[in-house]
């Protein structure tokens, strides 16, 4: 017959070890398994707060839309397989009272916005002025990069508003954030 002896553990919290009761008189301990409990966490975070009075969306040349910087974030350095959480949120105002407008947003990566950094856009029906309580509309954004196959420095995203003819203004409070939080996922 073999007989079975029973052990009584208990674990260290500070150096992160099992250890087998005194009363066992024999010295077993053994490593706890590492957990993802880094995963997730924030490690870096900007924003930008517009306090610019109301201004309009103007045209480009030509009548052409031209794409208006709402608000500019950086982030110093974002490490390989982590990802970066955006969010903005502004207000526009229609004054035009013939017809609903259209308003694209876009966010781009990168230092100036272009076709070629452009990462996310929404196009958003903006209402006629008269007799309509929703032409001032709040505008939301939320995008989640996760393409950092190598750490990158000085990443910067630019929230950016253009409007297809004219009478949107843009409003306060205006707020965009980015937010780098710890991977891999």
């Amino acid at each position: 017959m073999i007989k079975i002896k029973d052990y009584h553990n208990y674990y260290n919290p500070k150096n992160g070890m099992y250890y087998v009761d005194k009363s066992c008189q024999e010295s077993y301990k053994r490593k706890k398994k590492k957990t993802n409990r880094e995963k997730g966490k924030l490690v870096e975070f900007d924003y930008e707060n517009g306090s610019n009075p109301i201004s309009p969306l103007v045209p480009g040349p030509g009548g052409l839309p031209l794409p208006q910087n709402v608000a500019t974030v950086r982030l110093n350095e974002v490490k390989a397989g982590n990802v970066v959480y955006l969010n903005g949120l502004f207000h526009i105002n229609n004054d035009n009272t013939t017809a609903p407008q259209d308003l694209r947003v876009s966010i781009h990566k990168g230092s100036t916005p272009t076709e070629g950094n452009l990462i996310y856009r929404k196009v958003i029906e903006i209402d006629v002025a008269q007799n309509i309580h929703d032409d001032v509309t709040e505008v939301s954004v939320q995008y989640v990069d996760d393409n950092f196959r190598s750490d990158q420095t000085n990443v910067t995203y630019i929230l950016t508003a253009t409007q297809a003819n004219t009478g949107l203004f843009l409003l306060n409070p205006i707020t965009f954030t980015a937010m780098e939080i710890k991977g891999p996922f």
